[in-house]
């Protein structure tokens, strides 16, 4: 079926979705009408738009966005020139710009909307949730990270169940904020004294994996500490995370969402917490 891909997910704030109601129109547009159950047992119908389903073959790109209408034309082209096979899932997390009606007009994507801002982490855990290829990339969408570098990360799981893009792995020096390069230093470096893996850049917005190295995990962090228990739950799974360098291009539109002292101190309590918890 040669449709384009178009997706609209409105997400719950909270609870689970039930699927009630199938609809096929004219214009091939799948219609589901779902209920969502809260806390307060009030059920909210919610509207689920899909052209087309997602083919096996293709790779998931999940990119969590909040509030990049200023970049997300540059990063959409550059993901489209790569001539890949993609299934682009682009998960909003409330933005307050533009940034849902600029990705409504892409073709060839899914768009997943949280109602409210539910963090990083619960983006990608949705992201991860709706997918359905087998080859799942992950990268942020301010051009940080170039999409260019999907080719080889694509390419590479075809020897390793996970890699990571790191902007460290070669000694290169990058206009980076002092306290965001001493915290992901610190970090990476506990992560791997304690669970002996040998990352140079654990908190990277840019990594692909295989769909079966996810397979019975349970990812509940929906902060920028998801990166952390997605590190520790791949360790603890025997999965060993392999590392390709990136040439890393500070943010030049927008701004930065994480603030890197406080949550350097959050990663310090939380990586023990895991090494004494979590077996």
């Amino acid at each position: 079926m040669n449709i384009d891909v178009h997706a609209v997910i409105l997400i719950r704030p909270k609870g689970v979705l039930f699927l009630t109601e199938c609809i096929h129109t004219a214009v091939n547009t799948f219609t589901y009408t779902v209920d969502s159950h809260l806390d307060c047992e009030i059920d909210i119908p919610i509207t689920m738009q899909i052209l087309s389903m997602s083919m096996p073959d293709q790779i998931c790109v999940i990119v969590p966005v909040f509030n990049e209408e200023e970049i997300l034309p540059e990063f959409y082209r550059r993901l489209c020139a790569l001539s890949l096979p993609l299934n682009i899932i682009f998960v909003d997390n409330a933005s307050t710009d533009r940034s849902v009606d600029i990705i409504a007009g892409f073709k060839d994507v899914q768009l997943i909307r949280h109602a409210t801002n539910e963090g990083y982490g619960a983006s990608l855990i949705d992201g991860i949730k709706y997918s359905q290829n087998e080859k799942i990339v992950i990268i942020d969408a301010d051009c940080e990270y170039p999409p260019e570098a999907l080719p080889e990360l694509i390419r590479g799981l075809d020897e390793h169940d996970v890699i990571y893009t790191s902007r460290f792995l070669k000694k290169k020096e990058y206009d980076m904020p002092f306290f965001k390069i001493l915290g992901n230093r610190i970090i990476s470096g506990l992560f791997n004294l304690l669970f002996r893996q040998h990352v140079t850049d654990l908190y990277t917005g840019c990594k692909a994996m295989n769909r079966r190295v996810l397979a019975g995990m349970d990812l509940q962090r929906k902060g920028f500490e998801h990166v952390l228990e997605l590190g520790v739950k791949l360790t603890r799974n025997n999965v060993a995370i392999h590392e390709i360098h990136v040439d890393f291009v500070l943010r030049h539109t927008g701004v930065a969402k994480m603030q890197h002292l406080s949550e350097t101190l959050k990663y310090c309590y939380l990586i023990f917490h895991y090494y004494l918890t979590i077996r």
